[in-house]
């Protein structure tokens, strides 16, 4: 008896099915896998499905694994990313997952598109958001088309736009019935064949060069323009347009709020704000292109001259940010970025590119200081104070005995205001350490950005910029304020005895100041090489009257160990409501009339005409020493006058002084 199995059952395949790729499949499994020849079609579906998620389910796992093993790869070779901080590495995140805290945004930099580290992308990222430097990139752009509307006007040909963006050009032509420049030029050559003035209409026609009458049937809009326009645009008020600056609606007017003094030219000039947004990469500036070879069109593309393209100083601005953020409100940072300009400026011959407001007489005072008797220039003892014979053996900035300057020695700025000080000293006097106390944030800031922008790197290893004003010794914690006026046309004079009826509420700020001991900021200030107690070589007192708070406190042996004061004293300036008391005044008095430039000016110094006077050092020379009486001569004439005039004698306490509020009251 023969008994019947599927192991022993071989299927027979028809001609076609053995000719077939499947079929010859099925023949080879027959014959080498015995077990199949015996499955039926349905149990060989069922294994090949078996089969088939046995694999995905395999290979899965592989993946799975490898990415693991791919992951902490990487977190191993982050550890060894110099592009991460020590902090981050801790974290222990992918840098994938470091840069999403970050905003989720990588930022490539420059013309070698660095990338930026996750800390430095994370501030880019920052800069971008609070000065929104996609709009301020529109803005710019609205900005340069009027530049260029203006040339049209003028008549100069060959002008085309170029956003920097997209490389678009866009071209001006009279034939171009949707451009309002073409169509504003066509008014103006129609009105010159009209008389010179038009006493219907008020028109222009003649009065100034270059510029005829604008239409009244076109909205006059041309005579609007010009009667809105700033003198320093009558001598060529076409070059930007005929703008008005206060006009809330003209582009080009908005825009020249914003520009140095130089207006020789027709670019645009750039803020603090495009600045940072160019070191954040999140901007481009506008190119001017001409559209034809021998166009004579006078225009300067917007340029910045600090060096943004250096991964150093691109680096510093992101720390400047990060520090300023930490300091000062969001709001004032961003106003005062939004102030300053660039300006090409010179200090005893060394040429600088200076940040600070526009029509600043402050800023313009300070240069005056610094550069007097330079190449033939007038001497100043103070901004617009000329200097006469009889002052010209005072100390000045750049004749300094060489025992107080150089390696090792400490120079104190107490009111470094925008750093010009403190930059002259470090281009006259290498290595000397500056110590550069600013009370006002707005101030601090641009100071911070001339130095970043002007000195090298090796520089500003020896400029210390502190944020704060001077207070008493009284107030050992630092936990003391006072409210001050910070105006951008003074800089100089930030103060809390401002009077209110000079506060232009557009542009001014008052603050609120963090005062700290001396002691205490130069225990932060003074650099790890340089012995914490070294004695102050030269202290400029450059601060509105924070003498009356430093100098009192101040124990005799450190007041002894000042090498050399500068600067001058503030009693007769100080409205009497907002004066110290007078026995501080008297202690301030008393201990600065021992130095020479102090008893030389000061009218102050003449209520101690016997006092003995620090001799005028001139490096080893050293004259006899001489009273207050002997250095201030015919200074002193008219001394009790004055001294009834300014209550020098009768202030009985500082109420006044330390009054929380930054205005004199009745001013």
């Amino acid at each position: 008896m023969v008994t019947v199995s599927r192991g022993n059952i071989r299927r027979v395949y028809s001609p076609s099915e053995r000719n077939s790729f499947l079929g010859k499949v099925n023949i080879f499994l027959d014959k080498h896998v015995l077990f199949l020849a015996g499955l039926s079609p349905i149990d060989r579906l069922l294994l090949l499905c078996g089969s088939t998620l046995l694999a995905v389910v395999t290979f899965s796992y592989f993946f799975l694994i490898s990415g693991i093993a791919s992951d902490v790869a990487a977190s191993r070779s982050m550890n060894n990313d110099p592009r991460l901080s020590e902090k981050l590495r801790k974290i222990g995140l992918s840098k994938e997952a470091l840069l999403r805290r970050g905003g989720g945004k990588r930022i490539s930099v420059g013309k070698t598109h660095q990338q930026l580290d996750s800390e430095e992308n994370a501030v880019a990222l920052d800069i971008i958001s609070v000065l929104k430097c996609d709009a301020l990139q529109e803005e710019l752009e609205r900005d340069w088309k009027t530049v260029l509307d203006s040339l049209v006007l003028k008549g100069e040909s060959g002008v085309s736009y170029n956003s920097g963006n997209t490389g678009e050009t866009l071209g001006f032509n009279e034939n171009h019935i949707d451009d309002f420049a073409a169509e504003l030029a066509k008014e103006v050559k129609s009105q010159q064949k009209a008389d010179s003035h038009n006493e219907e209409t008020g028109a222009w026609s003649g009065n100034i060069p270059g510029v005829d009458a604008g239409n009244e049937r076109v909205d006059d809009h041309m005579n609007r323009r010009l009667n809105d326009a700033p003198d320093f645009l009558l001598d060529d008020p076409m070059a930007m347009g005929g703008a008005g600056m206060d006009r809330v609606d003209d582009f080009v007017g908005k825009s020249y709020q914003n520009y140095g003094t130089n207006y020789d030219d027709y670019g645009l000039k750039l803020t603090a704000q495009h600045l940072f947004c160019l070191a954040a990469d999140a901007l481009t500036l506008p190119k001017y292109n001409p559209t034809t070879k021998d166009s004579q069109a006078n225009v300067k593309d917007p340029t910045i001259h600090c060096d943004i393209e250096s991964f150093e100083i691109r680096e510093s601005l992101f720390y400047l940010w990060s520090s300023a953020k930490s300091q000062m409100p969001e709001d004032v940072l961003v106003k005062s970025l939004r102030l300053v300009t660039e300006h090409k400026e010179t200090l005893r011959g060394n040429e600088v590119h200076l940040w600070y407001p526009p029509k600043d007489k402050g800023a313009e005072g300070m240069l005056r200081v610094l550069n007097s008797a330079y190449n033939g220039q007038a001497t100043y003892n103070f901004d617009n104070e000329p200097a006469d014979a009889s002052h010209d053996d005072l100390y000045r900035f750049w004749d300094l005995p060489k025992k107080y300057v150089g390696s090792n020695k400490l120079f104190v700025d107490v009111g470094s205001a925008l750093g010009f000080t403190s930059m002259l000293v470090s281009y006259l006097y290498p290595e000397t350490v500056v110590v550069a106390i600013e009370p006002a944030a707005p101030s601090w800031l641009i100071q911070n950005l001339n130095y970043r922008c002007n000195l090298s790197h090796e520089q500003r290893q020896f400029i210390h910029p502190i944020l704060a004003g001077v207070g008493t010794k009284h107030h050992d914690d630092n936990d003391y304020m006072m409210k001050m006026i910070w105006r951008p046309s003074m800089t100089t004079s930030t103060r809390s005895w401002s009077e209110e009826k000079v506060f232009d509420f557009a542009t001014d700020m008052e603050l609120t100041v963090h005062l700290r001991t001396l002691r205490s900021i130069l225990a932060e200030a003074t650099p790890d090489d340089l012995p914490l107690g070294t004695p102050i070589s030269v202290l400029n007192l450059d601060c509105e009257g924070c003498e009356y708070n430093l100098i009192p406190s101040m124990h005799e042996t450190t007041f002894s160990s000042v090498g050399l004061i500068l600067g001058r004293t503030n009693w007769g300036f100080i409205p009497n409501i907002k004066k110290p008391s007078s026995e501080r005044g008297t202690s301030t008095h008393k201990r600065l009339c021992t130095q020479y430039n102090f008893a030389k000016r000061c009218k102050e110094c003449c209520d101690f005409p016997s006092l003995s006077v620090k001799p005028r050092i001139t490096d080893n020379i050293v004259p006899p020493s001489k009273t207050v009486a002997d250095v201030a001569g015919g200074l002193c004439d008219g001394f009790d006058k004055w001294a009834s005039e300014n209550v020098l004698h009768d202030i009985p306490d500082d109420f006044g002084w330390n009054e929380m509020s930054a205005f004199a009251a009745g001013t």
